[in-house]
């Protein structure tokens, strides 16, 4: 079945361009479309009580006017709507990577991407994963020679099982209260594995243990 897009974009012209690339592929199908994440709920409140339903994922613009990308992650939590927002982006730079993560972002692609690599991170997102490395490219290129902004030493204390699992779940966007459901435990022990994590690590926040993990290889 195809992966149903609602795409959030306030820029006519873009928005326009990307609903043509998207149609190239008949793996995607657009459903819906909004100018800013204002305009997304608006169209999700509707959607709701539709007969097609949610969209399996959004594709939104970090930048927009009234409510932005990391607004609208932030208005879905809020409405407990577990759809997964992959945040496109003009420039790759390490503050707009770590508010796209923080906020709970699945995707964070910069708008420069090849069609196939937009097309794979869909994917991804889509099967539970999420796309996050392309816009590591330029950011990792820029810290080499430059310490890293981590207590642990180079190979941290290794984590448990469960403790990898809490993590991949963590980068994937989820809050603890959504891990303790997925995994069938109180919210309190997934806070307890968090902070055993980011000892294990040497981190200070979940940002910083995605960040951590992904220049391991963990994730």
């Amino acid at each position: 079945m195809a992966i149903k897009i609602l795409l959030v974009e306030d820029q006519q012209l873009v928005r326009e361009g990307l609903k043509g690339l998207l149609a190239l592929s008949e793996e995607l199908q657009i459903v819906g479309e909004a100018s800013d994440g204002a305009e997304a709920l608006e169209w999700l409140a509707r959607a709701g009580t539709a007969d097609e339903g949610m969209p399996d994922l959004i594709l939104s613009d970090m930048r927009m006017p009234r409510l932005d990308g990391l607004g609208l992650i932030r208005a879905l939590a809020a409405r407990a709507l577990a759809i997964p927002v992959v945040l496109l982006t003009t420039f790759d730079d390490a503050s707009a990577f770590d508010e796209a993560v923080r906020a709970g972002a699945r995707g964070f692609l910069l708008k420069a991407i090849s069609p196939e690599t937009l097309l794979q991170a869909l994917r991804d997102v889509q099967a539970g994963g999420t796309a996050l490395r392309p816009s590591l490219t330029t950011r990792m290129e820029q810290r080499q020679g430059e310490p890293l902004a981590f207590t642990a030493a180079d190979q941290p204390d290794p984590l448990s099982p469960k403790e990898l699992q809490v993590l991949r779940l963590v980068a994937s966007g989820r809050s603890n209260t959504e891990i303790a459901t997925l995994l069938g435990n109180s919210e309190g022990v997934i806070k307890n594995h968090c902070s055993a994590i980011f000892s294990k690590m040497g981190v200070r926040d979940r940002t910083q243990a995605v960040l951590r993990a992904i220049d391991l290889g963990w994730i």
